[in-house]
């Protein structure tokens, strides 16, 4: 959990980062409140004089009530945030997808000021995005409007999801899923020959250890059978790119999460050569997130702004 408190200007004033607390719903919400608290004190800031907390996080949601449903990194069917931190600090509150609040951070801080058509990716441990599109932010229903992570780009569905679908980008891209389709290739191509690939990685070799880290290690190293694969998976990634492109037609891409971060040529390269095999619509501009790792607490604080503003 990242948090952060904003001038009313947007200057990041003083941030913090916490493991989240899992030991019940309740916990996750007074970490958030305490988190509040504690940066408010450092630097004396007095919490009635907040204009709103915004909260950017991984779905799905439902921003009416202010609550995660069923999300898919957290053991509880809900948990509820909007009302709690309300009844306990009498602050507004706002809840949003964490690349709804990450494409509005990139408006307001970052590469996308100025700009009514714009998209944000994430590739980490998930795949998300978030999208504007003539100057309205897109959220749906439930608030998961841009859940293009889960995009279908294998209609075999040879990979199944963690949502519990087949074929879909995350199953395929993301960092936590990468290890599974380096698993199911090594079956098509001989397991030796992955063995012999992650034999020098980090991680060591053979395939419990395995992991996307290990993977993109072994490639910038050279490693004939790890390049083949971030190659393919970059292909799959131009895939899913192509479908961003074609249903929101953006002016800009921003992209960010830690698999972009960390292995930034690997990422964006492949797409840039071979989106443009799968799009009708004109190429936009593609870069990665000047806001790194941040992005999220930008998001959050934009939310904030962008709900609370008359």
């Amino acid at each position: 959990m990242r948090a952060a408190i904003f001038s009313r200007e947007g200057a990041l004033i003083s941030k913090r980062k916490e493991k989240v607390e899992t030991r019940n719903k309740e916990s996750i919400t007074q970490q958030i409140v305490a988190l509040t608290v504690t940066l408010c004190q450092q630097n004396k800031v007095e919490i009635e004089n907040l204009v709103g907390i915004g909260i950017a996080s991984t779905g799905p949601l439902d921003i009416e009530k202010g609550e995660l449903v069923k999300p898919v990194n957290l053991p509880f069917d809900s948990v509820p945030l909007k009302e709690p931190i309300e009844e306990q600090l009498h602050i507004p509150t706002f809840l949003v997808n964490d690349c709804t609040g990450a494409v509005l951070g990139e408006k307001k801080f970052g590469a996308g000021k100025g700009i009514d058509n714009l998209v944000y990716v994430t590739i980490g441990t998930g795949i998300g995005g978030g999208a504007i599109v003539d100057a309205n932010l897109l959220l749906g229903k439930d608030g998961d409007a841009v859940e293009i992570g889960h995009l279908t780009i294998d209609y075999e569905g040879r990979l199944k999801c963690g949502c519990g679908k087949r074929g879909h980008w995350e199953a395929y891209c993301s960092g936590k899923n990468i290890p599974n389709f380096v698993r199911m290739r090594s079956k098509e191509v001989g397991q030796k020959t992955l063995g012999k690939s992650m034999l020098h990685s980090k991680q060591g070799n053979g395939l419990p250890n395995l992991s996307s880290e290990a993977l993109f290690d072994a490639a910038k190293r050279g490693d004939e059978f790890s390049f083949q694969l971030v190659n393919e998976i970059g292909l799959l990634n131009s895939i899913g790119f192509a479908n961003v492109i074609n249903a929101y037609d953006p002016s800009l891409i921003t992209v960010g999460g830690t698999v972009t971060l960390m292995n930034e040529r690997f990422i964006l390269y492949p797409v840039k050569k071979h989106v443009k095999e799968y799009t009708v619509n004109r190429i936009p501009e593609i870069v990665v997130t000047p806001l790194g790792q941040d992005v999220g607490v930008y998001g959050a604080a934009a939310a904030a702004i962008e709900f609370t503003s008359p």
